[in-house]
């Protein structure tokens, strides 16, 4: 082994930059569109999603076959402020490039798995908040 070079796993490989965590990072979508997403293991998130839950804490009993349209309405609500961020190139309700908002984005994660699951998943994907992956985009 020569000097300087590590053996076994460098663990900070699986780090994520705090900051590109919380205020997000720009992912390529569909047709040239673009979502800005922060990631789902944001404190800012986490809060949020324990802050509603709490808040619905009785109708989120176990017992209660109406909860799972409610964790729905609950999630969706903390992803669109805190997780989905902004978009760039979304066209909705017959307007074209539409500006992102919360009450826009909670619609569109309740209206569309599709789109729900790729914004769930780019947000749990923690190559996407690495700062090597930044530095390695300005590189290029």
């Amino acid at each position: 082994m020569s000097e300087g070079t590590l053996s076994g796993f460098t663990l900070d490989e699986l780090f994520a930059d705090p900051k590109r965590e919380t205020e997000g990072v720009w992912v390529d979508f569909y047709n040239g569109s673009k979502l800005k997403l922060a990631s789902t293991e944001s404190p800012v998130y986490q809060a949020r999603l324990a802050k509603l839950a709490k808040k619905h804490q009785l109708q989120l009993d176990a017992d209660n076959e109406e909860s799972i349209p409610l964790v729905q309405e609950i999630t969706a609500e903390a992803m669109s402020h805190c997780v989905l961020l902004d978009w760039k190139g979304i066209n909705m309700h017959g307007q074209e490039n539409i500006p992102y908002t919360p009450k826009l984005g909670k619609e569109a994660l309740l209206k569309s798995s599709k789109f729900r699951k790729f914004v769930t998943e780019s947000a749990g994907d923690h190559e996407n908040f690495r700062a090597e992956v930044a530095e390695k985009v300005k590189k290029s």
